[in-house]
């Protein structure tokens, strides 16, 4: 009896790691690599980042002169301008260029809107989408790597680390929600800007008089997250048919996010201000 249990309870913990996740997904994309195995690729490269940037880089680098690395960031950073430039695009595409905002029903996995080649190439675009996010991981361990730990803020954290997470959830289950991809729009904007100041200051101090516009890039991020708590306040009115937990977990990012940024705008800039007064 006590083996049958046993038998029963790790076919179950089978079950919970791998075919669950192949059996509850959207069929469209549940095929995909890192998306198949279930969430646990995506926890356990995100457990190994937060790891790294806050246990084992410090320590590494503790008794370490910091890299100058500006060679290695400047093709970094305008890689991610490029990348990010051309998923600007791409998620207007998806948004069929602002007219799908307007619609509120939650897509059925077997419509036939989801049969076409579009549609496919759709699943495919944003997938390397997704895994752009892991790439932005790299703009921390270089933070390590030179030894700029304050810049290793909660907001930073939180923020690499819960989008991949989401990402996968989203691909995984709720594919081709106009309100992920307006956030796919504007979050691609904002990096664009973001990484495009960092490959200019990149350049050396003879162009940081050029760089003055730096704290409007969080400005901007500001405007982005307020965008899409006002969006998300029609698809609560308007939607038909999403999943409450979908809705409440994405729902729930914007007004967090605001505040994150909000508190790191009135640290860096507000009270910087009052003090040079």
């Amino acid at each position: 009896m006590a083996n049958l249990r046993s038998e029963a309870s790790n076919h179950g913990i089978r079950y919970l790691l791998t075919q669950y996740w192949q059996e509850n997904g959207n069929p469209r994309t549940t095929g995909l690599p890192l998306i198949r195995e279930g969430p646990w690729c995506t926890f356990f490269v995100i457990g190994i980042y937060l790891l790294f940037v806050t246990k084992i880089g410090p320590s590494m680098m503790r008794k370490r002169q910091p890299y100058t690395l500006r060679l290695p960031m400047l093709i970094y950073n305008s890689s991610m301008v490029v990348i990010n430039f051309y998923f600007m695009f791409k998620s207007l595409f998806w948004l069929d260029y602002g007219r799908e905002l307007a619609n509120f029903k939650y897509p059925l996995w077997n419509s036939e809107r989801y049969e076409t080649e579009e549609a496919r190439e759709e699943v495919w675009s944003f997938y390397l989408y997704w895994l752009t996010k892991f790439v932005d991981l790299f703009d921390t361990i270089f933070f390590v790597l030179r030894k700029k730990d304050r810049q290793i803020s909660m907001l930073h954290l939180y923020h690499h680390s819960i989008v991949p997470i989401l990402g996968w959830y989203y691909i995984w289950y709720v594919f081709a929600v106009p309100a992920v991809n307006l956030f796919a729009f504007l979050n691609s904007t904002v990096h664009v800007i973001m990484y495009s100041y960092y490959a200019l200051a990149g350049l050396g101090p003879h162009i940081q008089p050029y760089l003055w516009w730096k704290k409007y890039i969080t400005q901007i991020q500001l405007i982005q997250f307020l965008l899409l708590g006002i969006y998300g306040v029609f698809v609560y009115h308007f939607s038909v048919g999403y999943p409450p937990f979908a809705f409440w977990l994405a729902s729930s990012q914007p007004p967090i996010f605001f505040a994150l940024f909000a508190n790191f705008y009135i640290q860096s800039y507000r009270k910087a201000a009052k003090k040079v007064e």
